[in-house]
Order: structure tokens, then sequence, then C-alpha cells
């Protein structure tokens, strides 16, 4: 357990491959969130919806989500769709992936939302336009889940060792 704690997001998440919680629809992955979210994906204008049976969330400080989504895309692990609510960070996971396995928890730095009611900002909600609710990224396109263990893995890499750093990285 403690090496899996120490190793980069990547190693962790090689070392578990095989786990993985992303539902096996739609076929064509560029429609996930489409599918998952409907018109809420499409909306001008912010969508109330129900985690827990198409979607979870994992709710993370701004900075902790910032290093974290920093991370997997240096280490080129696919990240979702991530948006803000006044500062918090969330970051969309198939239902059921609160279930880790054995030996596995989800640190005590984030929350993990379902059943909860939250809204969706948008379509073109952005940071620039001075709402508290807004994307962080759509990117790529049409997906919406960002994979649980690689994702797990990148969270207790910068909350086990706070001091961690990324050379280069700029906020």
């Amino acid at each position: 357990m403690l090496s899996t704690l120490l190793a980069t997001p990547a190693e962790a998440a090689e070392r578990m491959l095989g786990h993985t919680r992303t539902p096996p629809w739609p076929p064509d992955p560029s429609e996930e969130a489409s599918t998952v979210l409907g018109q809420a994906w499409r909306s001008s204008t912010p969508s109330p919806m129900r985690t827990g049976r198409e979607f979870d969330l994992v709710r993370v400080d701004e900075t902790l989500g910032h290093l974290v989504l920093h991370s997997m895309r240096v280490r080129g692990v696919r990240c979702g769709a991530v948006f803000s609510d006044h500062g918090s960070w969330h970051f969309f996971v198939p239902p059921g992936s609160a279930v880790l396995p054995p030996g596995m928890g989800w640190p005590q730095a984030v929350a993990y939302l379902t059943g909860q009611h939250v809204t969706i900002p948008g379509r073109g909600a952005r940071a620039a336009d001075g709402t508290p609710l807004h994307w962080i990224t759509r990117d790529p396109p049409g997906h919406l889940f960002t994979a649980p263990i690689p994702f797990w893995a990148a969270l207790c890499a910068f909350t086990v060792r706070p001091d961690t750093f990324i050379k280069g990285m700029e906020k």
C-alpha cells in the first residue's frame, strides 16, 4: 500500500491496470458527455442534475485540482470534463467509483459526491466571464469521465506528500 501511495500517478495506475469502473457505454467515447448529461451538456444555461446514477463527482479545492489536472496531462493520462463552483473543482467519474480496490480509499482532502444535486455550468461558461460556476475544461470534446484509478493516484501524490512540486508548472 505505501509503495502505491509513493508511486507517481502513472506508476500506480499501471500497477492497477485492469481495474476500471468506466461503463462500457457509449460505444463511441466522444459521445460520453452528451449520452450521460444529455441536454445539460449542450445547454447555454446552468442545469441542475443529480449525481449517483449516470455520474459521480469528486470535489477538490482549486489548488489541488490544478496540481492534479496538470500532473495527469503531463503524464498523458486522459482527464474528463472539470468545472469550478465557487473555487472548488469538480471532476466527473463513473458512478460507483467511490468503491476502490481493497487497500485504497479516496483521500480525506476530497469530497466524493453521489446522490447529491449539483448544477452543471452552461456550455460556454468560462472563468473570464467572472461567473463562479464555469468550466475548467471540456476537452477532449465529448469525453466526460476521468479514469478513477489514475485520478486517485494523482490525488494521493499531492495529498500524501503536500510538498510535491512539478518543475515548470505555472498556475
